[in-house]
Protein backbone atom coordinates (compact mmCIF):
# COMPACT_ATOMS: atom_id res chain seq x y z
CA UNK A 1 0.00 0.00 0.00
CA UNK A 2 0.84 3.00 -0.69
CA UNK A 3 -0.45 6.02 0.10
CA UNK A 4 0.47 10.58 -0.27
CA UNK A 5 -1.75 13.27 1.71
CA UNK A 6 -0.81 16.18 0.20
CA UNK A 7 -1.87 19.17 2.79
CA UNK A 8 -0.44 22.37 0.99
CA UNK A 9 -3.20 24.06 -1.69
CA UNK A 10 -5.61 21.71 -0.95
CA UNK A 11 -6.34 18.43 0.94
CA UNK A 12 -5.74 15.37 -1.57
CA UNK A 13 -5.47 11.91 -0.87
CA UNK A 14 -3.22 9.78 -3.99
CA UNK A 15 -3.75 6.04 -3.23
CA UNK A 16 -2.05 3.92 -5.53
CA UNK A 17 -2.59 6.51 -8.81
CA UNK A 18 -6.35 7.13 -7.49
CA UNK A 19 -6.76 10.90 -6.23
CA UNK A 20 -9.26 11.31 -3.40
CA UNK A 21 -10.50 15.02 -3.13
CA UNK A 22 -12.56 16.55 -1.06
CA UNK A 23 -16.28 15.44 -3.26
CA UNK A 24 -15.27 11.71 -3.09
CA UNK A 25 -15.53 11.78 0.88
CA UNK A 26 -19.06 10.11 2.46
CA UNK A 27 -19.08 13.06 5.08
CA UNK A 28 -17.48 16.19 5.20
CA UNK A 29 -17.39 15.63 8.99
CA UNK A 30 -15.16 12.81 8.26
CA UNK A 31 -12.93 14.81 6.19
CA UNK A 32 -13.02 17.44 8.46
CA UNK A 33 -11.80 15.11 11.70
CA UNK A 34 -8.99 13.69 8.97
CA UNK A 35 -7.49 17.09 8.53
CA UNK A 36 -7.49 17.43 12.29
CA UNK A 37 -5.69 14.10 12.39
CA UNK A 38 -3.36 14.99 10.22
CA UNK A 39 -2.43 18.27 11.30
CA UNK A 40 -2.12 16.09 14.90
CA UNK A 41 -0.36 13.28 13.14
CA UNK A 42 1.82 10.71 15.99
CA UNK A 43 0.48 12.43 18.82
CA UNK A 44 -2.00 11.02 21.93
CA UNK A 45 -5.16 13.10 21.06
CA UNK A 46 -8.09 13.01 24.14
CA UNK A 47 -11.09 11.95 22.85
CA UNK A 48 -12.72 14.65 24.71
CA UNK A 49 -10.99 17.33 23.07
CA UNK A 50 -12.29 15.82 19.41
CA UNK A 51 -16.02 15.33 20.91
CA UNK A 52 -15.12 19.33 22.20
CA UNK A 53 -14.37 20.80 18.39
CA UNK A 54 -16.25 17.97 15.85
CA UNK A 55 -19.60 17.31 18.17
CA UNK A 56 -19.83 20.38 20.93
CA UNK A 57 -22.98 20.23 23.30
CA UNK A 58 -23.37 16.55 22.70
CA UNK A 59 -23.96 14.15 25.47
CA UNK A 60 -20.61 11.91 25.74
CA UNK A 61 -22.05 8.52 24.89
CA UNK A 62 -23.58 9.88 21.46
CA UNK A 63 -20.32 11.98 20.78
CA UNK A 64 -18.08 8.47 21.16
CA UNK A 65 -20.43 6.87 18.61
CA UNK A 66 -20.35 9.37 16.58
CA UNK A 67 -16.48 9.67 16.80
CA UNK A 68 -16.21 5.34 15.86
CA UNK A 69 -18.36 6.11 12.92
CA UNK A 70 -16.21 8.92 11.77
CA UNK A 71 -12.81 6.92 12.22
CA UNK A 72 -14.91 3.95 9.83
CA UNK A 73 -15.17 6.77 7.41
CA UNK A 74 -12.20 7.62 7.43
CA UNK A 75 -10.53 4.02 7.18
CA UNK A 76 -12.60 3.22 4.39
CA UNK A 77 -12.09 6.72 2.16
CA UNK A 78 -8.35 6.29 2.78
CA UNK A 79 -7.57 2.96 2.86
CA UNK A 80 -6.00 2.12 6.01
CA UNK A 81 -5.93 -0.10 8.89
CA UNK A 82 -7.06 0.22 12.67
CA UNK A 83 -3.04 0.12 12.60
CA UNK A 84 -2.93 3.63 11.64
CA UNK A 85 -5.82 5.18 13.04
CA UNK A 86 -6.97 4.23 16.62
CA UNK A 87 -8.50 4.86 19.99
CA UNK A 88 -7.16 3.25 22.87
CA UNK A 89 -9.31 4.13 25.89
CA UNK A 90 -9.56 8.19 26.08
CA UNK A 91 -6.94 8.16 23.60
CA UNK A 92 -7.14 8.69 19.46
CA UNK A 93 -4.31 8.66 17.26
CA UNK A 94 -3.03 8.95 13.54
CA UNK A 95 0.16 7.57 12.96
CA UNK A 96 0.96 7.46 9.48
CA UNK A 97 3.76 4.90 9.59
CA UNK A 98 5.80 3.81 6.58
CA UNK A 99 3.06 3.14 4.39
CA UNK A 100 1.46 6.95 4.46
CA UNK A 101 3.74 10.13 3.53
CA UNK A 102 2.52 13.46 4.20
CA UNK A 103 3.60 16.35 2.59
CA UNK A 104 4.18 18.43 5.67
CA UNK A 105 6.63 15.66 7.09
CA UNK A 106 8.85 16.17 3.29
CA UNK A 107 8.48 20.23 4.16
CA UNK A 108 10.08 19.89 7.17
CA UNK A 109 12.30 17.35 7.13
CA UNK A 110 14.09 19.73 4.27
CA UNK A 111 13.70 22.57 6.05
CA UNK A 112 15.80 20.78 9.10
CA UNK A 113 18.14 20.09 6.64
CA UNK A 114 19.01 23.03 5.35
CA UNK A 115 19.42 24.38 9.32
CA UNK A 116 22.78 22.21 8.57
CA UNK A 117 26.25 22.03 6.47
CA UNK A 118 25.11 20.54 3.72
CA UNK A 119 26.81 21.04 0.04
CA UNK A 120 25.86 23.69 -2.04
CA UNK A 121 24.03 21.21 -4.61
CA UNK A 122 22.41 19.56 -1.94
CA UNK A 123 21.00 23.14 -0.54
CA UNK A 124 20.04 23.87 -3.73
CA UNK A 125 17.87 20.73 -4.07
CA UNK A 126 16.41 20.95 -0.74
CA UNK A 127 15.29 24.58 -1.76
CA UNK A 128 13.88 23.18 -5.18
CA UNK A 129 12.16 20.21 -3.06
CA UNK A 130 10.69 22.64 -0.47
CA UNK A 131 9.37 24.54 -3.68
CA UNK A 132 7.97 22.13 -5.62
CA UNK A 133 5.47 20.58 -2.43
CA UNK A 134 4.49 24.22 -1.53
CA UNK A 135 1.03 24.31 -3.52
CA UNK A 136 -0.58 26.71 -1.52
CA UNK A 137 -1.56 27.48 2.12
CA UNK A 138 -1.15 24.36 4.63
CA UNK A 139 -4.96 22.76 4.59
CA UNK A 140 -6.44 25.86 3.26
CA UNK A 141 -10.19 24.39 4.05
CA UNK A 142 -9.66 25.13 8.00
CA UNK A 143 -8.50 28.66 6.75
CA UNK A 144 -10.42 30.05 10.14
CA UNK A 145 -9.87 27.53 12.58
CA UNK A 146 -7.23 28.81 15.26
CA UNK A 147 -5.76 25.58 15.89
CA UNK A 148 -3.73 25.75 12.59
CA UNK A 149 -2.80 29.25 12.50
CA UNK A 150 0.64 29.06 14.21
CA UNK A 151 1.61 26.34 11.99
CA UNK A 152 0.29 27.65 8.37
CA UNK A 153 2.47 31.20 9.52
CA UNK A 154 5.94 29.04 9.96
CA UNK A 155 5.37 27.22 6.58
CA UNK A 156 4.52 30.19 4.78
CA UNK A 157 7.37 31.65 6.27
CA UNK A 158 9.99 29.16 5.18
CA UNK A 159 8.58 29.30 2.17
CA UNK A 160 9.55 33.13 1.66
CA UNK A 161 12.26 32.60 2.85
CA UNK A 162 12.96 29.57 -0.23
CA UNK A 163 11.70 31.76 -2.91
CA UNK A 164 14.13 34.71 -1.66
CA UNK A 165 16.82 32.01 -1.93
CA UNK A 166 16.27 30.77 -4.81
CA UNK A 167 15.67 34.30 -6.41
CA UNK A 168 19.52 35.43 -5.16
CA UNK A 169 20.46 31.54 -7.07
CA UNK A 170 19.03 32.29 -10.11
CA UNK A 171 19.98 36.17 -10.49
CA UNK A 172 23.88 34.49 -9.93
CA UNK A 173 23.12 32.50 -12.69
CA UNK A 174 21.79 35.61 -14.57
CA UNK A 175 18.57 32.79 -15.27
CA UNK A 176 16.36 36.07 -15.36
CA UNK A 177 13.08 33.95 -16.30
CA UNK A 178 13.67 31.74 -13.15
CA UNK A 179 14.53 34.48 -11.16
CA UNK A 180 11.53 36.68 -12.10
CA UNK A 181 9.18 33.68 -11.16
CA UNK A 182 11.05 33.44 -7.27
CA UNK A 183 10.73 37.32 -7.00
CA UNK A 184 7.29 37.79 -8.69
CA UNK A 185 6.05 34.87 -6.08
CA UNK A 186 7.34 36.36 -3.16
CA UNK A 187 5.85 39.94 -3.42
CA UNK A 188 2.63 38.58 -3.75
CA UNK A 189 3.36 36.78 -0.49
CA UNK A 190 5.21 40.15 0.97
CA UNK A 191 3.85 42.97 -1.07
CA UNK A 192 5.13 45.51 1.20
CA UNK A 193 8.78 44.50 0.59
CA UNK A 194 9.86 47.22 -1.58
CA UNK A 195 13.45 46.51 -2.07
CA UNK A 196 11.96 42.88 -3.71
CA UNK A 197 9.60 44.51 -6.11
CA UNK A 198 12.83 47.02 -7.30
CA UNK A 199 15.00 43.88 -8.22
CA UNK A 200 11.88 42.51 -10.23
CA UNK A 201 11.65 45.72 -11.99
CA UNK A 202 15.63 46.14 -12.80
CA UNK A 203 15.35 42.26 -13.99
CA UNK A 204 13.14 43.40 -16.17
CA UNK A 205 14.55 46.21 -17.66
CA UNK A 206 17.84 43.60 -17.78
CA UNK A 207 15.39 41.77 -20.52
CA UNK A 208 14.28 45.60 -22.19
CA UNK A 209 10.76 44.59 -21.01
CA UNK A 210 10.03 48.44 -19.91
CA UNK A 211 6.03 48.02 -19.98
CA UNK A 212 5.98 44.68 -17.53
CA UNK A 213 8.70 46.89 -15.30
CA UNK A 214 6.17 49.71 -15.32
CA UNK A 215 3.48 47.65 -14.46
CA UNK A 216 5.31 46.33 -11.59
CA UNK A 217 6.40 49.48 -10.41
CA UNK A 218 2.85 50.26 -10.47
CA UNK A 219 1.49 47.17 -8.50
CA UNK A 220 4.14 48.76 -6.10
CA UNK A 221 2.84 52.43 -5.51
CA UNK A 222 -0.37 50.95 -5.39
CA UNK A 223 0.48 48.56 -2.49
CA UNK A 224 2.02 51.03 -0.44
CA UNK A 225 -0.22 53.73 -1.23
CA UNK A 226 -2.88 51.99 0.89
CA UNK A 227 -0.77 52.34 3.95
CA UNK A 228 -0.17 55.93 3.39
CA UNK A 229 3.22 55.83 1.54
CA UNK A 230 5.29 56.03 -1.63
CA UNK A 231 7.93 54.51 -3.17
CA UNK A 232 11.52 55.79 -2.24
CA UNK A 233 12.57 55.66 -5.42
CA UNK A 234 11.17 56.80 -8.89
CA UNK A 235 10.84 54.53 -11.92
CA UNK A 236 12.56 57.12 -13.87
CA UNK A 237 15.78 57.14 -11.36
CA UNK A 238 15.40 53.09 -11.92
CA UNK A 239 15.81 53.58 -15.28
CA UNK A 240 18.91 55.62 -15.57
CA UNK A 241 19.97 53.58 -12.91
CA UNK A 242 20.23 56.29 -10.26
CA UNK A 243 18.63 53.89 -8.41
CA UNK A 244 21.59 51.69 -8.21
CA UNK A 245 23.39 52.85 -5.37
CA UNK A 246 20.72 51.66 -3.29
CA UNK A 247 20.17 48.30 -4.86
CA UNK A 248 23.70 47.45 -5.44
CA UNK A 249 25.91 49.31 -2.60
CA UNK A 250 28.45 46.94 -3.16
CA UNK A 251 28.70 43.95 -0.04
CA UNK A 252 27.90 46.73 2.37
CA UNK A 253 24.80 48.45 4.34
CA UNK A 254 23.74 52.14 3.33
CA UNK A 255 23.83 55.20 4.73
CA UNK A 256 20.54 57.10 4.72
CA UNK A 257 18.85 59.70 5.57
CA UNK A 258 16.35 59.49 8.78
CA UNK A 259 13.18 60.06 7.14
CA UNK A 260 14.02 56.95 4.34
CA UNK A 261 15.10 55.43 7.17
CA UNK A 262 12.03 55.56 9.34
CA UNK A 263 9.69 54.39 5.59
CA UNK A 264 12.45 51.30 5.63
CA UNK A 265 11.19 50.70 9.12
CA UNK A 266 8.23 50.66 8.62
CA UNK A 267 7.86 49.05 5.79
CA UNK A 268 9.79 45.95 7.14
CA UNK A 269 7.39 45.90 10.07
CA UNK A 270 4.52 45.49 7.99
CA UNK A 271 6.25 41.67 7.18
CA UNK A 272 4.32 38.57 8.31
CA UNK A 273 7.43 37.45 10.18
CA UNK A 274 10.38 40.18 11.92
CA UNK A 275 13.79 39.16 9.97
CA UNK A 276 15.41 42.57 11.46
CA UNK A 277 17.19 43.53 14.32
CA UNK A 278 17.32 47.15 15.04
CA UNK A 279 20.05 48.71 17.14
CA UNK A 280 20.40 52.40 18.29
CA UNK A 281 23.61 53.67 19.47
CA UNK A 282 23.42 56.65 21.66
CA UNK A 283 26.72 59.03 21.95
CA UNK A 284 27.34 60.82 25.08
CA UNK A 285 30.11 62.73 23.91
CA UNK A 286 29.75 66.05 22.29
CA UNK A 287 33.11 66.08 20.07
CA UNK A 288 31.85 62.01 18.69
CA UNK A 289 30.76 62.87 14.86
CA UNK A 290 27.94 59.84 14.52
CA UNK A 291 28.14 60.64 10.32
CA UNK A 292 31.61 59.43 10.67
CA UNK A 293 31.07 56.07 12.89
CA UNK A 294 27.98 55.58 10.16
CA UNK A 295 30.17 55.34 7.23
CA UNK A 296 33.03 53.32 9.77
CA UNK A 297 30.49 50.65 10.36
CA UNK A 298 28.80 50.27 7.31
CA UNK A 299 30.70 47.51 5.78
CA UNK A 300 30.22 45.63 8.69
CA UNK A 301 26.93 44.56 7.32
CA UNK A 302 25.65 43.56 4.41
CA UNK A 303 23.77 44.94 1.36
CA UNK A 304 20.11 45.78 2.18
CA UNK A 305 21.34 46.39 5.44
CA UNK A 306 20.48 50.41 6.45
CA UNK A 307 22.43 52.86 8.60
CA UNK A 308 20.86 56.05 9.72
CA UNK A 309 22.30 58.87 12.18
CA UNK A 310 21.60 62.40 13.83
CA UNK A 311 23.31 64.80 15.74
CA UNK A 312 23.51 62.42 19.38
CA UNK A 313 22.64 58.95 17.68
CA UNK A 314 23.05 55.98 15.20
CA UNK A 315 20.24 53.50 14.76
CA UNK A 316 21.01 50.26 12.11
CA UNK A 317 18.53 47.67 10.86
CA UNK A 318 20.20 44.01 9.99
CA UNK A 319 18.23 41.90 8.31
CA UNK A 320 19.13 38.71 10.34
CA UNK A 321 17.29 37.08 13.36
CA UNK A 322 16.81 37.94 16.55
CA UNK A 323 18.94 35.95 18.31
CA UNK A 324 22.07 37.44 16.38
CA UNK A 325 21.89 40.65 18.15
CA UNK A 326 24.58 40.45 20.51
CA UNK A 327 27.14 39.63 17.28
CA UNK A 328 25.50 43.16 15.80
CA UNK A 329 26.22 44.50 18.83
CA UNK A 330 29.96 43.41 19.58
CA UNK A 331 30.76 44.05 16.18
CA UNK A 332 29.36 47.79 16.83
CA UNK A 333 31.41 48.43 19.77
CA UNK A 334 34.60 46.71 18.53
CA UNK A 335 34.54 49.37 15.66
CA UNK A 336 33.97 52.13 18.38
CA UNK A 337 36.52 51.08 20.49
CA UNK A 338 39.00 50.87 17.68
CA UNK A 339 38.06 54.39 17.06
CA UNK A 340 38.49 55.52 20.83
CA UNK A 341 35.40 55.88 22.09
CA UNK A 342 35.24 53.93 25.39
CA UNK A 343 32.10 51.87 26.57
CA UNK A 344 30.60 54.74 29.25
CA UNK A 345 30.70 57.24 26.50
CA UNK A 346 27.66 55.53 24.77
CA UNK A 347 24.57 53.75 25.02
CA UNK A 348 23.14 50.94 23.03
CA UNK A 349 19.52 50.08 23.03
Amino acid sequence: MSIFVKTFGGTKIVREGDVINNKDWPSQKAFSLFRYLVFRRNEEVPVEELYSLFWEGMEEKFAKSNLNTTLHLIRKTVGITNEHLFVRGNICCFVPGDDIVVDADIFEECHRKLMGKISADEREKLLKKMFEIYAGPFLVEDALEEWVQETREIYESWYSDVLKELFELYLSRKDYESAFEMVTSYVQREPYDESMYYKAVEILLKKGDITRAKRMYDKLSNHLEEIGTKPRLKFSDLISNKGSDFLMNGNKAVVIDEKLFEKILFLESRKRKKTFVLLEVVFKRKDVDPETIAQKIAPLFRRGDVITFSNESIRILVHCPEQQRPTVESRVKNVLGEMGIEKDHYTVL
